[in-house]
């Protein structure tokens, strides 16, 4: 039978995990974006050689972590490119709909707040998930996660 983990390598798993969100969160307050990733990486990098379990989880968290970023750069760029051709088509096509115009922006302004929420909340809401899957020692793979750093 499996042996339970030690409860110190259970709670380096759920740093791993963890540690990914809060640095996000202070990022985000602190307009650094690349900060989501070095908090995660000191914590795996330091506990990786304790526990295979430990290094297991800190690369999925940072596969994780490095496909969010991915991911919300692709979104970013695909969300400048609509804004700016939307913002083409009003000037062309505005000679007397100001009104029309601004209330496109603004609906456009909604949606990508909107996106961003929905992202942000979906980040947070599987590293918890992880989190509690490393408390009671078992392993998780983030879904929708590329493998950079291999599992």
């Amino acid at each position: 039978m499996n042996e339970p983990l030690p409860k110190n390598v259970r709670v380096w798993g759920i740093w791993c995990h963890l540690s990914g969100t809060i640095a996000a969160l202070v990022g985000t307050v602190l307009f650094l974006p690349f900060v989501t990733l070095l908090l995660p990486l000191i914590v795996w990098r330091s506990g990786r050689d304790r526990h295979p379990f430990i290094d297991q989880q800190g690369r999925e968290a940072m596969n994780f972590l490095l496909s969010m970023t991915l991911y919300g750069i692709a979104a970013g760029v695909l969300s400048a490119f609509l804004f700016f051709a939307t913002c083409s088509v009003i000037i062309y096509t505005s000679a007397n709909t100001t009104n029309t115009s601004e209330n496109m922006l603004m609906w456009i302004g909604y949606t990508f707040l909107i996106g961003v929420a929905l992202f942000v909340v979906f980040q947070v809401v599987i590293t918890i998930f992880a989190a509690i899957k490393a408390s009671k020692g078992q392993s998780y793979r983030y879904p929708f996660s590329l493998r950079f750093l291999g599992s």
